[in-house]
């Protein structure tokens, strides 16, 4: 637990407009919906204004509002009516998601709390101009975990760590229901929904099936992206068709994590990825080879490489019991990032800053 966190800290009602560049599915959107909607239960006033939204209106306790797509030759359109909203709604704090959003909350108005969240850094592409500016500017910079914390900290800029939240869960699908949703039938299961891009890996997930070969697993890859199609065919070409099976995206494909046998993360990076968390209270081993954002891990779920991950899995198909030590650490995990718990890191930073 962070150790700005106070369980006495006072609650009292803030009116808070969250900041999204952009819509979509991913990961940094599901966490801003999920946190806004568990904010807004507690009693919050919560608009999230998002850049090129899709959805303006109530749902679930919070009020969506759509700005002009955020594009950085043009970031005053966007900024524009970031501070009329943020001025029509008396809000008291106003926090953006997304390091590019830091310098435009830092702008959104003088009596504001203003706040800023780092989702993750590609360390081959770190934002140092970005970092500089934002040490020099009026506001918050929180990162989502250790990693990216770590990262920033690398070239001066501190930031508190608010840790992510798993969404409520919805129901468990059985095993029986599994196979007959997604024809698996007897094999060694994992699944991993991530959108089809370079960061999410997908090209060492094939070299830990190619490592694979011979045992009877199978990895079901949910989603869309534009690497999809680059993908099959590369699976098609390594003959891993029976191994590596490409699916459509699935909306809640967490409610199918404990009728699987293991999860892999095979991501370039990360900052502190739902998937992974909703891994650990599934109760499934995990392996991951990311050298960022799985700080979350016990020590035997990361490992080097691809092939290492597959010489774990090996060990879990010949004894299934030899991950035991590693999912009870992740039970008392994921156990820290309900959402009710990081509701309230949420209510401290926004009393206490």
């Amino acid at each position: 637990m962070p150790a700005w966190h106070d369980n006495e800290v006072s609650s009292a009602p803030q009116r808070i407009v969250m900041v999204l560049p952009n819509d979509g599915p991913g990961g940094m959107q599901a966490q801003v919906r999920t946190i806004s909607e568990g904010l807004a239960a507690a009693g919050h006033h919560v608009v999230v204004l998002i850049g090129g939204g899709q959805f303006a209106g109530e749902r679930d306790g919070v009020t969506y509002r759509i700005a002009p797509p955020l594009h950085s030759r043009r970031p005053w359109v966007f900024l524009r009516e970031l501070r009329r909203i943020v001025a029509t709604e008396s809000a008291t704090v106003a926090h953006g998601h997304g390091l590019r959003t830091g310098p435009l909350v830092a702008f959104a108005g003088r009596q504001t709390k203003r706040f800023v969240t780092c989702h993750g850094i590609d360390p081959a592409a770190i934002p140092i101009r970005l970092l500089r500016l934002l040490r020099r500017l009026p506001v918050v910079v929180v990162s989502c975990g250790e990693g990216p914390a770590s990262q920033m900290l690398e070239y001066g800029l501190a930031s508190r760590v608010l840790n992510n939240a798993v969404a409520p869960s919805t129901h468990s699908g059985t095993r029986q229901a599994f196979d007959e949703r997604f024809g698996t039938s007897g094999q060694f299961v994992a699944m991993w929904p991530a959108r089809f891009s370079t960061q999410k890996g997908h090209k060492a997930l094939l070299e830990f099936a190619e490592a694979l070969r011979g045992e009877n697993v199978q990895i079901l890859c949910c989603g869309d992206g534009p690497l999809r199609t680059d993908l099959e065919r590369e699976i098609a070409a390594k003959l891993l068709g029976d191994i590596v099976v490409v699916r459509d995206f699935e909306p809640d494909a967490s409610q199918w994590f404990e009728a699987t046998d293991f999860f892999v993360l095979p991501s370039l990076w990360e900052g502190q990825p739902l998937v992974m968390l909703e891994a650990m209270r599934a109760g499934v081993p995990i392996v991951s080879w990311t050298p960022v954002g799985v700080e979350l891990l016990h020590p035997s779920a990361r490992v080097g490489s691809p092939q290492e991950g597959a010489t774990l899995v090996r060990s879990w198909i010949r004894d299934r019991t030899s991950a035991n030590s590693q999912i009870a650490r992740h039970y008392v995990v994921a156990d820290q990032h309900e959402l009710p718990i990081v509701i309230h890191e949420y209510e401290s930073l926004y009393s206490l800053s």
